[in-house]
C-alpha cells in the first residue's frame, strides 16, 4: 500500500557554523510537513555548534544529533554516509549549515514526489548573501521555468553536469545509499549528485525556494585546503562516467567546459596559495595536474572549453594550458621568481 506520509531525513553535516546554525535549524522545525527527522552531525567544531545542535535535540525528539573526530580528511560525502546509517526516512534532503528553505519547501517537494513517483524533485535555487540579497542572476530554475516536464536519468545527468539544474533535491533514500556513491574526495558529493539524478528514473521540479548561503567565511569552499586539489580525481571520475553516457560532440561539449573550469580554478587556487605548500605538497598536487592532464583531452573542444571562462586571466591560463599542455609550466616559473625575488629582499636586508 502506497504511503502518502513519506518520512522526509533532513541532513546537516556541521563544524563552525555557531552563526547560522540556529536559522538553518529553526526553518526545517518550521516546516508545514510534519513527518520529518533532522540528523545533524558535528565535525568537532571548535566553537559554540555543539552546544546549539545539543539543546535543539533536548528539546526536539525529531533532531538527531551525532558527533565524530575531525582527523582532516573528512568531506561532506563521508560526512553524509555517516549519517545515512541513522535515517529513517524515505526520502532525503542535504542542507549546509548556513542554508534555509521555504516553510513549506518540504511539503511542496514531497507532494511533488507522491504525485508523479518521482525520484527526485528539485526546488528553486536562491543565492543569498550576508546582507539577505539575492543573486537575481545566479539563481537556479527548472529549464525554460517549466515546473511540468519531467525529465528521465539521463536527461537530468546532462543537465546537472555543470548545475544547468542545481544539485539541492529531495531524492529517494536508495539512491543517497547507492553503494556506487564515493567518500574518498574533497567534493565527492557534487559527484554523488550528479550520478544519483543519472540513476533516477524521474526528476521533477517544485515552485518553492532552498537559499543557498554566500556569505559564510567559515564555510569549507572559503578556506585552502590541499585537498581541494582532489576536484582533479572526481573530475576523471565524472569524464569517465559521462562518456559512458554520451560520445557526440555536442553532450561533450557541455562537460569539457565544466572540466575546463576545474582546470583553471585550481590553477588560480595554486597560483595563490602555493607559499603554504611544502615541498611534498607541492608534489602531490602536480601528480594530480598530471593524471588530469594525461586522461582528459580538450584538443577537439577548445573553443566550448573557452566560453565557460570569464575573466581575463581565466584566458591565458587556458591559451597557455593549449599550447604547452599544462599551466604547471608557469607555475614553476612563478615559483622561481619569487625565490630570486625573496633572495633579493635578503640580500638587501643584509
Amino acid at each position: 500500500m502506497k504511503n502518502n506520509n513519506p518520512k522526509i531525513s533532513v541532513f546537516i553535516p556541521v563544524y563552525n557554523g555557531e552563526k547560522y546554525l540556529a536559522n538553518t535549524i529553526n526553518s526545517v522545525i518550521n516546516q508545514t510537513y510534519d513527518n520529518w527527522e533532522l540528523i545533524i552531525l558535528d565535525d568537532e567544531s571548535t566553537d559554540n555548534s555543539k552546544k546549539i545542535i545539543e539543546e535543539y535535540a533536548s528539546k526536539n525528539n525529531k533532531i538527531k544529533s551525532f558527533s565524530k573526530l575531525n582527523d582532516g580528511n573528512s568531506n561532506v560525502a563521508l560526512n553524509m554516509s555517516i549519517m545515512y546509517n541513522y535515517a529513517d526516512g524515505e526520502y532525503g534532503f542535504y542542507m549546509s549549515q548556513d542554508d534555509t528553505i521555504d516553510s513549506n519547501c518540504l511539503q511542496i517537494l514531497m507532494e511533488r514526489a507522491l504525485e508523479l513517483d518521482a525520484d527526485v524533485v528539485i526546488p528553486n535555487m536562491l543565492l543569498k548573501y550576508g546582507n539577505d540579497k539575492f543573486d537575481k542572476w545566479n539563481c537556479s530554475y527548472p529549464p525554460n521555468n517549466d515546473y511540468n516536464q519531467i525529465l528521465n536519468g539521463k536527461e537530468a545527468f546532462y543537465l546537472v553536469i555543470d548545475f544547468s539544474i542545481n544539485g539541492f533535491a529531495l531524492i529517494r533514500m536508495n539512491l543517497l545509499k547507492d553503494k556506487r556513491c564515493d567518500t574518498r574526495y574533497y567534493d565527492s558529493d557534487e559527484y554523488n549528485t550528479r550520478m544519483q539524478y543519472l540513476w533516477a528514473n524521474k526528476v521533477a521540479f517544485a515552485d518553492t525556494n532552498f537559499y543557498y548561503y554566500q556569505g559564510n567565511p567559515e564555510a569549507i569552499t572559503h578556506k585552502f585546503s590541499i585537498r581541494r586539489f582532489q576536484r582533479f580525481n572526481t573530475g576523471v571520475m565524472l569524464y569517465n562516467s559521462y562518456t559512458k553516457v554520451f560520445n557526440d560532440k555536442k553532450h561533450i561539449e557541455k562537460l569539457m567546459g565544466q572540466l575546463m573550469r576545474i582546470y583553471i580554478d585550481s590553477t588560480v587556487l595554486l597560483y595563490l596559495n602555493i607559499d603554504k605548500l611544502n615541498n611534498c605538497q607541492i608534489q602531490e598536487v602536480k601528480t594530480l595536474f598530471k593524471n588530469f592532464e594525461n586522461t582528459i583531452s580538450f584538443s577537439n573542444y577548445k573553443l566550448s572549453s573557452l566560453k565557460v571562462l570569464k575573466i581575463y586571466y581565466e584566458f591565458i591560463f587556458a591559451i597557455i594550458f593549449f599550447l604547452l599542455g599544462s599551466t604547471m609550466y608557469t607555475v614553476k616559473l612563478y615559483t622561481c621568481m619569487r625565490k630570486i625575488r625573496n633572495l633579493l629582499i635578503k640580500n638587501k636586508q643584509n
